[in-house]
């Protein structure tokens, strides 16, 4: 989720030397501080891990809050982050892979100043799992569900020991919890006690490298250095974040010193900020698709002709050699880079148009329908989206965009496309191949979950089911590739492009990291 803005791809490894790539490497500096301002594409969501969505959101939590385990996003160059231990100091899983006992590091406090200990672990597991517990918040229960529903009881060992018992096997659980929707991070009790659940996103206390300073909604969120942090203390004094999202406006302030950090920069614009000495940052390997849901609850989308159709009526090639200027890679599939499940050979459906037409026919529309296709305002996706607009206008599907607000268009896609919706998008991936589970699953149907489309294939979920419980990687890649193939055979969704995240800098800026995920980990930057 995590959920990268439906934006189009904008760099690709085909720049090679035409562009001055930075590696993705850290290289801290000693002593450093400064402020590092990043001109955001989108206002993100509220400040509540255990209650909020979306990559660009995760972006500032992460900064903020942490959880037993963690991803090192501190090396880019790897094909999926390591795991590594964060507030646990260790855990060990039983050999039925049923229990997790955690060991917790002493010597943690939340940014309050308030302990961590095994009864705060507690106290976050009951706010997003146990519904007999005064500490439930149904809202982060909703958002933290793919993580959560997997357990079946949590118990304190001792104050620094915790067991989390699961009701199945599942080796990718512990990763599952490291993503961009809802995440199992640790709030200090204490902050929600003293400012309710609802309270709790404006006042974000954690245990990380950063710690919350203010937000000015639509503004900017400021973050400053954690001097008492537990591990490596970041180098930066402050993090500003400022939701910018006209590109241009992006790319001006870049230009102009006013921020030293842009995402989504408008592909265009790339090789003139590199000619005036802006560093450009990729990588090849981050989870993402850019991809669209088809509402099966919709006649038309009944009819597996139909859903077919649409996939070969999209020239996806097009899309990446017009648009991208062949840095675009066109995907076929769910599975994302940067899981071990990810087939660069897949293929399911290619550009056809004729054929499109010829099944439009035989499902009993030759001459075509209206649809409507729910996108959020933000970025430079306006550009494929219409192109997808043209494409289906050319098999005589009629298409109505209708633009929402990103947060508010994120709320939509979260609850479930309405009867009159036939599409909406989203940007999204994860490092593990168990992602597929959330967006793809018969019981993550919205609003209990982010299958927006409603698709339901009883096969599909069996074959999820066992990979996830499979300890075998090269069994469990199998089993993912093939739940792949006929949830793409269904034609439930369409597979646009991914994306390599592209982040351009100022040369001030050092030690930045541009890891296989789609968010950062801040503390090794500095700024001159």
């Amino acid at each position: 989720m995590g959920h990268r803005m439906a934006v189009p791809l904008l760099i690709r490894v085909a720049i090679g030397a035409a562009l001055a790539i930075i590696q993705p490497t850290a290289t801290p500096q000693a002593q450093a501080a400064g402020t590092l301002i990043w001109g955001m594409p989108s206002e993100t969501d509220t400040m509540d891990p255990h209650a909020t969505g979306g990559w660009t959101t995760y972006q500032i939590t992460y900064q903020i809050f942490e959880g037993l385990a963690k991803e090192d996003l501190t090396k880019g160059d790897v094909p999926t982050p390591p795991l590594v231990p964060g507030l646990a100091a260790s855990w060990e899983i039983s050999p039925d892979g049923l229990q997790y006992t955690f060991k917790l590091r002493p010597g943690v406090t939340f940014h309050d100043g308030t302990p961590f200990d095994a009864a705060a672990v507690k106290f976050n597991f009951e706010r997003f799992w146990d519904k007999s517990s005064p500490n439930y918040y149904p809202k982060a229960a909703s958002f933290v569900v793919a993580y959560a529903k997997w357990i079946k009881g949590m118990e304190v060992l001792d104050p620094m020991t915790v067991r989390v018992i699961l009701t199945a096997p599942n080796y990718e659980w512990l990763r599952q919890g490291l993503q961009s929707y809802g995440q199992p991070l640790m709030v200090s009790p204490a902050a929600v006690k003293a400012y309710g659940n609802e309270g709790i996103a404006l006042h974000p206390i954690g245990t990380g490298p950063f710690r919350f300073v203010e937000r000015q909604q639509g503004v900017r969120t400021v973050l400053e250095r954690n001097p008492d942090y537990w591990g490596r203390k970041a180098q930066l004094d402050r993090v500003i974040f400022r939701p910018l999202q006209d590109p241009a406006t992006r790319v001006n302030a870049l230009s102009n010193g006013e921020v030293q950090m842009i995402s989504t920069p408008p592909w265009d614009e790339i090789q003139g900020l590199v000619d005036d000495g802006f560093k450009l940052s990729t990588n090849p390997n981050v989870p993402y698709i850019n991809y669209l849901y088809l509402n099966m609850k919709q006649d038309v989308f009944k009819d597996v002709r139909v859903r077919r159709a649409v996939n070969m009526a999209i020239d996806r090639e097009g899309i990446a050699r017009e648009i991208y200027r062949k840095t675009g890679r066109p995907e076929f599939g769910l599975l994302s880079p940067g899981t071990d499940a990810y087939d660069p050979g897949f293929r399911s459906y290619k550009y056809d148009p004729d054929a499109a037409k010829k099944l439009f026919a035989e499902a009993g529309y030759p001459n075509g329908f209206k649809v409507v296709f729910e996108i959020p305002q933000v970025g430079t996706g306006e550009l494929v989206e219409s192109w997808i607009q043209r494409d289906l206008k050319k098999v005589g599907i009629d298409v109505e965009l209708r633009k929402f607000e990103w947060v508010t268009y994120m709320g939509r896609w979260a609850g479930g496309m309405g009867q009159d919706i036939g599409m909406n998008e989203i940007g999204w991936g994860m490092s593990t191949p168990a992602w597929i589970n959330i967006v793809a699953r018969c019981d993550t149907m919205a609003p209990d979950g982010q299958n927006s489309g409603y698709y339901c294939n009883k096969e599909v979920d069996a074959l999820l089911s066992q990979a996830l419980t499979t300890r075998d990687p090269a069994a469990a890649k199998a089993l993912y590739q093939k739940a792949n193939r006929i949830i793409m055979d269904d034609a439930a969704y369409v597979p646009i492009v991914d994306d390599l995240q592209p982040i351009m800098l100022s040369p001030k800026v050092h030690g930045f990291v541009n890891p296989p995920e789609d968010w950062f980990d801040l503390s090794t930057v500095s700024v001159d």
